[in-house]
């Protein structure tokens, strides 16, 4: 749960709220952790694509597709908690 404005709402309604203004690192950086109703895979996948993210440089070096990865956790957030 977070704070926000007094009152307090769950992580995946901010992750939601991320998703629909089209902020996937927010959203991405926040869903990479969830547990409940997210597979293993899909925490790999949204993971994989926040570090790409963040870390471009180190990914691009040990040969992973970026814009493929990011793609790819895009679409699972997205499927998880899009609108």
């Amino acid at each position: 749960m977070v704070v926000r404005d007094g009152k307090l709402v769950k992580q995946s309604d901010v992750v939601r709220e991320a998703v629909r203004a089209g902020e996937w690192k927010k959203a991405l950086r926040i869903a990479k952790d969830f547990r409940i109703n997210v597979t293993k895979a899909q925490r790999e996948v949204m993971a994989r694509a926040y570090e790409c993210m963040v870390h471009p440089d180190f990914y691009r070096q040990i040969g992973t597709d970026i814009p493929r990865a990011i793609a790819q956790g895009k679409e699972v957030v997205s499927c998880l908690y899009g609108a």
